[in-house]
């Protein structure tokens, strides 16, 4: 996961040196790809939120995480705002509304118990008998009603 973040960071320096000649356009391909980084880092948590949504349990949000991000993202957007930077404030103007909603989701579901989600069930016998054959490669005999075994096992009823 690392080696890309590391070529794109490295791509980035190397086009804007090679490529852009002016200061301006260097600044606002640069800011662009921090708008986009940025974006994605205050949407990363909405993963989260849908399992808090969905087991009414904010055991997988921390509070704190969820407050000191709304706190920088609040004032990191204060300070674009005010030295007129958008690749500083768009960001950052996105990120607060979602600080917000967890803030909100922590809230009202702060004092219901965990709810574990439904673990996974094994497969009913009767409605995927074709899909239980194939991956266990089971036969079965028409004429009598017992199953063969053909891989490993050399037993046969």
């Amino acid at each position: 996961m690392v080696v890309p973040i590391i070529l794109i960071c490295v791509a980035t320096g190397i086009i804007s040196t090679f490529v852009f000649h002016e200061h301006r356009r260097r600044k606002v391909f640069v800011g662009s790809i921090g708008l986009v980084a940025s974006i994605a880092m205050y949407a990363s948590p909405l993963v989260v939120v849908r399992q808090v949504i969905k087991t009414k349990s904010v055991e997988f949000m921390p509070f704190y995480l969820s407050l000191f991000s709304f706190l920088a993202s609040g004032l990191w957007m204060a300070y674009g705002l005010l030295s007129h930077d958008l690749f500083l404030a768009s960001p950052n103007m996105v990120g607060t509304p979602l600080c917000i909603l967890q803030l909100i989701l922590y809230f009202k579901y702060r004092k219901n118990p965990v709810k574990e989600l439904e673990p996974q069930k094994w497969p009913d016998l009767e409605y995927n008998d074709d899909k239980l054959k194939q991956e266990f490669k089971l036969e079965e005999k028409k004429d009598q009603s017992m199953l063969v075994v053909t891989e490993n096992l050399s037993t046969k009823t």
